[in-house]
């Protein structure tokens, strides 16, 4: 339980970071004035995406302008952070991410619930499970 608690903590961190990164990464689709607008993408990144791909692109973006402004920046400061990250930091919080996206929501439940038992936990108890779970986990593979 233990290590499924922090490969919990871990999947849900990459979640938010992934989840930023798309909702950021999204071409510019407000108006120019809009200090809230991401950088444009180049166009050649944009074109190089399908459809299918530009349009969850937009819907994210869509979905972050509705958000609000503790929650945007919040966005933008863990993007930041894994912008930070060294590539092979990187590369794990993606694995995470993938992870966690083929889990089946009742598996995603279960992961949910099991990290609110986490953060219930005393300081200590939660540092040595931590500590326990390191190099528990694969590398992640090289892209």
């Amino acid at each position: 339980m233990r290590r499924r608690a922090e490969r919990l903590r871990r999947a849900l961190a990459g979640t938010a970071l992934a989840t930023a990164l798309a909702l950021l990464a999204a071409p510019r689709l407000a108006r120019a004035d809009d200090p809230g607008a991401p950088p444009p993408v180049r166009m050649n990144q944009w074109q190089k995406l399908s459809p299918e791909e530009r349009e969850r692109l937009h819907q994210r973006w869509q979905e972050f302008q509705k958000l609000p402004p503790e929650r945007k920046e919040e966005l933008r400061q863990r993007l930041q952070q894994f912008r930070s990250l060294p590539p092979e930091e990187r590369a794990r919080v993606r694995q995470n991410y993938d992870r966690w996206q083929q889990l089946s929501p009742a598996e995603k439940q279960r992961m949910r619930e099991k990290y609110q038992r986490f953060q219930q936990l005393p300081p200590e108890q939660k540092q040595k499970l931590r500590e326990r779970a390191k190099g528990q986990h694969p590398p992640p593979p090289k892209r």
